[in-house]
């Protein structure tokens, strides 16, 4: 079974709650737009960023899933081409993140949203 060291996986989990956060902030701010000011010309870009922000979380959240389940399947060790996949996903994850983390502020802030 092919094994990933501890600080990597710790890493992985990480970046899944991160993931799970921005999809429930990115839920609960399309909630409170649509509440507060319905689904009107002025909102729409807003909503349709908040829908991307949720394609993608879920979109890293299951490649994490996928790829840690794959890695373990291998036998005896996981290929160097599967290893740079869960790499890379990382290195993408982080950026997804904060992107969408400062993406959300903005329009919370714009629309004066909690």
């Amino acid at each position: 079974m092919s094994k990933l060291p501890s600080a990597l996986i710790a890493n992985v989990l990480d970046l899944q709650i991160q993931l799970l956060e921005c999809l429930d902030e990115s839920t609960k701010t399309i909630f409170d737009l649509l509440e507060q000011y319905g689904e009107t010309e002025a909102t729409i870009p807003e909503l349709d960023e908040l829908e991307s922000i949720r394609e993608k979380a879920n979109t890293y959240y299951s490649r994490f899933h996928t790829t840690l389940r794959q890695i373990y399947e291998c036998q005896p060790i996981a290929s160097h081409d599967i290893l740079e996949l869960l790499a890379r996903y990382i290195s993408e994850s982080e950026a997804v993140v904060d992107a969408t983390v400062a993406s959300i502020q903005e329009i919370k802030k714009n629309w004066n949203l909690p």
